[in-house]
């Protein structure tokens, strides 16, 4: 059985307005660079670096989480011929 956690008004109120800021926001998966291995879920609009540790591999990672964008758009590269004349 879960312990229930109360929290004061002012913390709960905080929590509502974050999760109902969410709601429009895309989610993506943060994966460990080494393994492959999905350390947590991230929202679109994040910045910034983060540290964190894969439970997995154990090795400890900072990451610009702008560097770590998929592009689930855009799997086809386009290749050009150049023709010489």
């Amino acid at each position: 059985m879960l312990a229930t956690t109360h929290f004061s008004p002012l913390i709960q109120r905080k929590l509502d307005l974050s999760k109902q800021e969410t709601v429009d926001l895309a989610q993506r998966d943060l994966r460990c660079p080494n393994c492959k291995f999905i350390v947590t879920k991230v929202y679109g609009d994040i910045r910034g670096h983060m540290e964190f540790k894969c439970p997995k591999c154990r090795e400890i990672y900072v990451v610009n989480l702008s560097y770590f964008r998929e592009q689930t758009h855009s799997r086809y590269i386009t290749l050009t011929r150049v023709i010489q004349d």
